[in-house]
């Protein structure tokens, strides 16, 4: 009975060993399992566009600020009492207003008194033109000696010279006194006054009373580079204008787009300052609103030339990195992300002219830019230019 039970025993066991092994088994199944059913994922959908080509306007940019054709200080140039002030501070006069008054009356009076010398003067020689036909008349008779005849003629003579001097003492007067009267000497602005009614002015030395500032038509002055310099004066040359005046430049001011003002060259200095390397350039405009301001601080584009059959991509499709500018295009087998350092040229509305870096049949990434990396696989989806006369 005691062997029997033990073999029981043994048998009874061996099951619970087999099912041990399964039950240890079971994750190691199921594990491997698991890992077969993980599937990549697919390449993420960006927008792509081809360059747009066409006919570019060429242009050079550059920053200035605008300046006044005329700035004169007005200056009292007699000596005298502030008699009145005939204009609003800031106020817009045209040539010939009177603005200022310095006590004219010790002036009309010197006036006068020179118009009374020469009245004297002309009645003398009046008086001695006479004489001088009588004696020598009366010398050709025998009546009179020839020298009597030479003494009226000298005194004659004598009478002419003061009544020039006379008429010409009249005429200092004359523009002594038209000093005591300030006037605009063209249409412009005038600032504030700098002296007040009742004060002396004009005394040792000329006192500035305001100033007058022409704001139609109004320059724009700027530096150009070298490179662009040589490139503006060969369009000069070949315009056959020595100033540039055949040359456009348009200007837009802070708060403004798309360069408003329409104007041309009238100014290129004759040599390149040695010291900053640039070329001292000068445009003029029509202001006749008066929009423009003296000082105001101005982008400048100037015309010079056509860039034939460039090539266009967005602007916001041009990113930046340490190699400078940079587009995204997908590869044309491969389809990867490549990145490309370009050299960017004009503006035209929301595109922009790739000079190098780019051809033709690129397919250039517009969207999505920040989530993509070099070298990731894609999956493209070309756009159409979007763009009004884009000829892809």
């Amino acid at each position: 009975m005691t062997a029997s039970s033990g073999f029981s025993s043994r048998r009874t066991r061996k099951p619970t060993g087999c099912l041990t092994v399964l039950l240890l088994c079971a994750p190691m199944l199921f594990g491997c399992k698991a890992r077969n059913t993980v599937k990549a994922s697919p390449p993420i959908q960006v927008n792509v566009r081809a360059p747009v080509t066409r006919d570019v306007p060429d242009y050079l940019y550059a920053t200035g600020q605008l300046a006044a054709t005329a700035s004169v200080g007005l200056v009292a140039r007699v000596q005298g009492f502030l008699q009145a002030i005939s204009y609003s501070d800031g106020a817009f006069v045209h040539k010939g207003d009177l603005l200022f008054t310095i006590e004219p009356a010790p002036y009309a009076a010197q006036r006068d008194q020179a118009k009374a010398n020469l009245a004297s003067a002309e009645a003398t020689a009046s008086f001695d033109e006479l004489q001088s036909h009588r004696y020598a008349a009366l010398a050709r008779l025998d009546s009179a000696s020839r020298q009597q005849a030479e003494q009226t003629r000298s005194s004659r003579d004598a009478a002419n010279a003061s009544v020039q001097q006379a008429r010409a003492a009249l005429t200092q007067t004359e523009i002594t006194y038209g000093y005591t009267h300030v006037l605009a000497p063209f249409d412009g602005f005038v600032t504030a006054h700098q002296v007040h009614v009742g004060e002396l002015v004009g005394g040792t030395q000329p006192t500035e009373l305001a100033q007058i500032v022409r704001l139609d038509p109004i320059w724009v002055q700027f530096n150009i580079s070298e490179d662009d310099a040589a490139r503006l004066l060969r369009i000069i040359k070949d315009g056959g204008s020595p100033n540039g005046a055949d040359v456009m430049v348009a200007v837009e001011v802070n708060g403004e787009t798309g360069y408003p003002h329409i104007g041309h060259l009238d100014y290129v200095a004759p040599q390149i300052d040695p010291s900053t390397g640039t070329l001292s350039v000068r445009a003029v405009f029509d202001n006749p609103a008066h929009d423009l301001r003296p000082g105001n601080f101005a982008h400048i584009r100037v015309a010079i030339g056509v860039h034939r059959r460039a090539l266009l991509v967005p602007t916001e499709a041009i990113g930046n990195d340490q190699s400078g500018r940079t587009l995204l295009v997908v590869g044309t087998n491969d389809r990867k992300i490549q990145a490309r350092t370009v050299a960017t040229g004009a503006e035209d509305g929301d595109l922009t002219v790739i000079e190098t870096g780019l051809v033709n049949g690129d397919r250039v990434i517009v969207d999505n830019l920040q989530a993509l990396r070099v070298g990731q696989t894609v999956a493209p989806q070309d756009v159409p230019p979007g763009h009004g006369g884009d000829t892809p």
